[in-house]
């Protein structure tokens, strides 16, 4: 069965004029948001017997690749990765000025589950059949966990930051907009929900806020608006 699965999500190095971006596809040893850890040596065989069918894509959609890897290597921490230089492409483009605005800074897999062990807490996944690796506009990160109501509202309220300036710029292809507006809505939930924990409860002669009434006070305050 083919999965994907956005585990690590960070960018190393950007070469905008080699059109060039290094980082991690995953990390070893790191349970993700749905109970798997991936181990060091899960793609050992892949690397070995068909890393030259390993692709590097957009968004998981093979329409849009960007070319292969130049390094896919297993390291310490996770996959390692620097790409070849990226397709002339209109959505290559687009990655890189995401990448350099600092909106998409995460990857994601696209794999076969060769070997695994499923144990109470988690299923730990042994050998992979790799296939392609993706930027993702968001992603489940588990290195960089909730750190309090603060540290992720400001997680959440940067990202938009980005987002709405890269929107008002106009900088990018229609396609790239639609996935920008769904990753703005969702960062916007996720202030609403942050929200909700900031707001007091309403007593019985009060109306409960309205969603968008707790997103927008929080998102004000946080972008001081």
């Amino acid at each position: 069965m083919y999965e994907k699965k956005s585990i690590v999500g960070e960018v190393k190095d950007l070469d905008l004029n080699k059109r060039i971006v290094t980082g991690y596809l995953s990390a070893f040893d790191n349970k993700d948001h749905v109970g798997d850890i991936i181990i060091k040596g899960a793609f050992t065989k892949s690397l070995a017997e068909r890393k030259d069918q390993i692709f590097f894509l957009n968004q998981h959609n093979w329409d849009q690749p960007h070319g292969k890897f130049n390094i896919l290597q297993e390291d310490v921490k996770g996959l390692y990765f620097e790409s070849n230089p990226l397709v002339d492409t209109t959505y290559s483009s687009d990655l890189l000025k995401l990448y350099d605005a600092g909106i998409i800074n995460e990857h994601s897999i696209g794999f076969q589950t060769i070997k695994d062990e499923v144990k109470s807490d988690a299923r730990i996944l042994k050998e992979l059949k790799l296939y392609e690796g993706s930027n993702v506009t968001l992603g489940a990160n588990p290195e960089t966990p909730f750190m309090g109501m603060k540290a992720g509202t400001k997680r959440a309220s940067d990202q938009v930051k980005r987002i709405l300036k890269m929107l008002r710029s106009g900088d990018v292809t229609d396609d790239t907009f639609v996935l920008l507006e769904i990753a703005l809505k969702q960062y916007e939930t996720e202030l609403i929900q942050l929200g909700k924990k900031t707001v007091e409860p309403p007593t019985s002669t009060q109306q409960e806020p309205s969603q968008n009434t707790q997103f927008e006070d929080t998102l004000r305050k946080y972008l001081n608006l």
